[in-house]
């Protein structure tokens, strides 16, 4: 099950989000406030980020966050796929795979786009036996913090 994350959500999340910045799936970590940042925003309905809470058999077992902008090149809304974390003990039982489809399944938008670490082959796997493609840009960021 997906749904949307609710304020009693919010520990767990944090808890999760930590576990995400640790681990392989990303090349660095994050300062606590971000996280609380998101999920903040989140709560409040913002158009700009959307965090889901996966469940299965009732039983937390990861969470995903998608941020929502607009690319002429990607012919309008574009969905960004920002991290998709699943506990150890829920992971290779389809999660994953039903996060994706769901985000490919909202026909409003016309392009999803994603980051996956050059070692994290399993999520490459996945990412490409749903159709993605390895994108040819070099990604710059500018932090203006």
């Amino acid at each position: 099950m997906i749904r949307k994350i609710t304020e009693n959500d919010k520990n767990e999340y944090i808890k999760m989000a930590e576990e995400f910045y640790r681990s392989d799936a990303v090349s660095h970590g994050i300062p606590k406030e971000y996280f609380i940042n998101a999920f903040n925003e989140a709560v409040k309905g913002s158009p700009f980020i959307k965090l889901y809470i996966l469940e299965q058999e009732g039983i937390i077992a990861g969470y995903a966050a998608a941020a929502v902008t607009f690319t002429t090149e990607g012919g309008g809304k574009t969905l960004w796929i920002d991290e998709l974390y699943i506990k150890e003990q829920f992971r290779g039982r389809g999660l994953g795979r039903g996060v994706v489809k769901f985000f490919q399944s909202d026909k409003s938008v016309k392009r999803i786009r994603l980051e996956v670490t050059p070692e994290n082959e399993r999520a490459k796997h996945l990412y490409k036996s749903e159709g993605f493609k390895e994108c040819e840009y070099r990604q710059m960021i500018f932090n203006n913090i």
